[in-house]
């Protein structure tokens, strides 16, 4: 699916590179690296354990190092409507945790993808 992805969006990177791949049967764990064209990074964490636990982390982050954006689901907002998806977005030196529809890879693919084609 990853492959996929990569080249449904290679337009927006300048590189990309899978740092672990690792499948055994139902068990998954990923992690992968992607430079985008105006030089920020976004780093892709998966693990997918029996097809019942799903954990993600997506951190977007600008050229200088700075937070864009990270998806994820670790448990600890559960007040937030999507728990345990949310998303933490860095806007005018502030980071604001809101809600998140989850750890759909094309989704927050499409989403920085919107970004950047502004």
């Amino acid at each position: 699916m990853i492959i996929k992805l990569i080249e449904k969006y290679s337009a927006l990177f300048a590189s990309w590179k899978i740092i672990e791949y690792d499948q055994d049967g139902p068990n998954l764990r990923l992690k992968a690296e992607f430079e985008f064209t105006d030089g920020s990074i976004f780093f892709v964490r998966q693990v997918v354990l029996r097809e019942v636990t799903f954990k993600y982390a997506y951190h977007w982050q600008d050229k200088e190092g700075w937070l864009r954006c990270r998806w994820d689901n670790a448990p600890h907002w559960p007040n937030m409507p999507t728990h345990p998806h949310h998303k933490h977005i860095m806007t005018d030196g502030k980071i604001s945790v809101e809600i998140s529809k989850g750890g759909d890879l094309e989704a927050i693919f499409e989403e920085i993808a919107q970004f950047l084609l502004k």
